[in-house]
């Protein structure tokens, strides 16, 4: 399993990265519900059908939850939580709930694990990503430096 990548010039001139040369992720498609359906029938005894009903279902749950001001917990996956986006105001009688809030939007946290660090201490540990695990990252298709194309 590989992540590619390819390299990519920063072209903001007001930043301090301007002119630097940054990996980009090159993705290679999608897969939606009913291929990972699909994929996990293969592993298991249930059919796409059932697969594809649960993760519906499950979709359907995460938002009442979160719609509950609930976070959601996917052991393996993440935290999803709702969060809310609002202009500022001076006084608080000021703020209206219509007219404040610019947005909601959903939050993910990957699941994670702390790596121990060298000296085992958790504080000086780094977060190792579950999703991220054992991924490899490789040169998407003439995308190396010095193959012609950047």
């Amino acid at each position: 399993m590989a992540v590619f990548i390819k390299l990519s010039q920063s072209k903001n001139a007001t930043k301090s990265s301007f002119g630097k040369w940054y990996a980009q992720t090159v993705h290679t498609g999608e897969v939606h519900t009913e291929e990972l359906a699909r994929r996990i029938c293969e592993n298991t005894t249930f059919r796409p059908g059932e697969v594809k009903g649960i993760i519906d279902e499950l979709v359907s749950e995460m938002r009442l939850a979160l719609g509950k001001s609930q976070v959601v917990v996917v052991d393996g996956l993440g935290r999803f939580r709702l969060a809310v986006r609002s202009e500022g105001v001076a006084n608080p009688a000021d703020f209206r709930l219509k007219g404040s809030i610019r947005r909601v939007e959903c939050c993910f946290l990957p699941a994670g694990h702390h790596d121990g660090g060298e000296t085992g201490n958790r504080q000086t540990s780094r977060v190792v990503r579950t999703l991220c695990e054992g991924a490899d990252v490789d040169w998407f298709v003439g995308c190396r430096p010095g193959e012609g194309k950047v």
